[in-house]
């Protein structure tokens, strides 16, 4: 046995003389981490309208930033569908080419030391955060949610209680970590129009086997539809929102394991078990 070396990968092997078809499974999944998704550029369309601010976002401004993100930037992509955020780092760079076949921006991310982990674990996570953005942007995110139960059912109603968002609350408990001019106006204008764009406020109304209803607003930036009584399906442009969301309903009554009741997302499926017997 002796060791083998691939970009991104150090794995031992033994000597092999035949074809990738009968590799053990291991060898091809080291096969497969090797691939470099972080250096794939990415396509940014012509409805996609995107800025570069000086500053890091700041969405829980009681909360001091770390010194890592001190020093970011933020990226924010306008489309049809909504607005996101993401940050840049400092030691990330951003080379843009043009498509000539589609005549659209491309752009490719690097960093300034290859050799450092937290560079390179942040590399592959602003790439995959600004694809996740752009599709969000233009084409929105969707996620679905089963209800699997007798008796479960899901509506969705006019919320008539106030509400406030996140960052409104967090303004009224102090004064807020800022560190720039514009920083804190930005965010606020942000919200603004994250607001105005959500339209009147709604809750979803669960029937989950309780006693009593489960009342659930729907968060600003998140749109819900339910086609039948036991699904729901929710839309957004920020993927990250979308699954705390998703998941936070999934909560109230996770699946359990023996008569397979509850809510699922997505295709998520279970294993069942036998019941116990006495």
């Amino acid at each position: 046995m002796r060791g083998v070396w691939t970009p991104g990968l150090w794995c031992h092997a033994h000597v092999y003389h035949g074809s990738i078809g009968s590799l053990h499974p291991s060898l091809l999944r080291c096969a497969v981490r090797s691939i470099h998704t972080r250096r794939k550029p990415i396509t940014i369309p012509e409805s996609i309208k995107l800025s570069i601010l000086d500053f890091p976002p700041q969405p829980r401004p009681t909360r001091p930033l770390s010194a890592l993100m001190r020093r970011a930037k933020t990226l924010v992509f306008n489309g049809p569908k909504g607005e996101v955020v993401v940050p840049l780092h400092h030691f990330v760079n951003m080379v843009w080419a043009d498509n000539p076949e589609t005549k659209q921006r491309n752009v490719t991310f690097a960093v300034e030391n290859e050799d450092i982990k937290l560079q390179r674990g942040i590399w592959g996570l602003t790439r995959a955060l600004c694809a996740n953005a752009i599709k969000g942007a233009q084409d929105g995110h969707e996620v679905t949610l089963r209800l699997v139960g007798v008796g479960y059912r899901a509506s969705i109603e006019p919320d008539p209680l106030p509400r406030k968002h996140p960052l409104e609350v967090e303004l009224e408990r102090g004064r807020g970590h800022w560190y720039a001019a514009e920083q804190k106006q930005t965010e606020i204008d942000r919200v603004k129009r994250l607001i105005e764009a959500s339209g009147p406020n709604q809750r979803l109304h669960l029937r989950l086997g309780y006693s009593h209803p489960v009342l659930v607003p729907i968060p600003y930036g998140v749109q819900a539809e339910t086609p039948s009584p036991t699904t729901i399906k929710l839309s957004s442009a920020n993927k990250e929102l979308l699954g705390q969301f998703a998941q936070s309903v999934r909560q109230f009554r996770k699946p359990e394991p023996y008569k397979g009741k509850g809510v699922f997302i997505n295709d998520e499926q279970i294993k069942l078990k036998t019941p116990k017997k006495k």
